[in-house]
């Protein structure tokens, strides 16, 4: 017998038996939620390679009693910070070796002694070392510089790297069961909601699957309507989320390599400056999200109406 059943108009009143409010409010949460998640792991990750990369590269070298004289081998006085700096002058071709002036060093520790423009306590000087790209630290270089300048401390900023690697790989972790645990609560949802709306047009289903419907017909009418309430809500969850993202973008920006000219305070945004700040990572997830939850709502709707078929008699 031939599919009579083309059209629309079939008496499965889908709209009743999948209500549009409730689907599409939880899939919004979720979409909101899930919109966070992927924003804090697209940050992590982001955040980690600019952190790590850079403090990979710096060194942070501290030299006591740094303007006391020592004597050379040679029989020459120098003092001990430019016996350091002269050591430092070994380094690999394009190293940039700089000793922070009073005022940096007055700034660098402002936060913890206050003013120290009459502090009685004698600073060491603080040598920053900046190596170029895919070099590395000289494994004797704090042996060296030890035996020529006793007590200075070599400040190996790469630990700081593998921290933050650390932590950035413990936050996508977390982000990835979060996505998970939404993916898991959003095939849950819309399994709940068909399973109520199969319930409801239960004697018409099997009248029409009677008549001829096919099972593809019955399950594609059913996945059509959750697949469009699921887009509706992913995209709905998905704008909501844009916009404590782009206020979390603006608190972030300080720690960035280019903070905004509105980091100093957070009204008024430029909206245009922030989006110009999400990674394109970011920004394709966040697009490909809707799509997705339309996906998760049409495949678990497929999958169960066709389960539910199969037992019909």
């Amino acid at each position: 017998m031939t599919r009579p059943f083309s059209g629309r108009k079939d008496g499965l009143s889908l709209s009743e038996a999948l209500p549009d409010r409730s689907l599409f409010m939880l899939v919004a949460m979720m979409g909101f939620l899930a919109a966070l998640a992927l924003a804090g792991a697209s940050g992590a990750r982001a955040l980690s390679a600019r952190w790590s990369g850079g403090a990979a590269q710096l060194l942070t070298i501290q030299v006591p009693e740094a303007d006391t004289p020592l004597s050379t081998p040679n029989g020459t006085s120098t003092t001990r910070v430019q016996a350091v700096l002269a050591d430092l002058a070994s380094l690999p071709d394009g190293a940039q070796v700089h000793r922070l002036t009073p005022p940096e060093l007055a700034r660098l520790l402002e936060p913890w002694l206050g003013e120290t423009d009459n502090t009685a306590l004698p600073l060491p000087a603080i040598i920053r070392v900046r190596l170029p790209p895919d070099t590395s630290v000289p494994d004797t270089l704090e042996q060296t510089l030890n035996a020529h300048v006793p007590g200075t401390i070599v400040e190996h900023n790469a630990r700081w790297g593998e921290r933050l690697r650390a932590l950035a790989n413990s936050l996508l972790a977390c982000a990835g069961l979060a996505l998970l645990s939404v993916g898991g609560i959003a095939t849950m949802i819309t399994g709940l909601a068909t399973r109520t709306g199969l319930a409801t047009r239960k004697d018409i289903i099997k009248t029409l699957h009677g008549l001829g419907a096919s099972d593809s017909y019955i399950a594609g009418r059913f996945a059509w309507r959750t697949a469009t309430l699921g887009f509706g809500g992913g995209l709905s969850g998905t704008l909501a989320a844009c916009v404590p993202l782009l206020l979390l973008l603006q608190m972030a920006a300080p720690f960035a390599s280019a903070p905004l000219a509105t980091t100093e305070r957070l009204l008024p945004v430029d909206w245009q400056a922030l989006a110009n700040t999400i990674p394109p990572d970011m920004a394709l997830a966040l697009a490909l999200l809707p799509f997705v939850a339309a996906f998760i709502c049409w495949f678990t709707t497929q999958v169960m109406v066709r389960l539910w078929l199969l037992r019909l008699p």
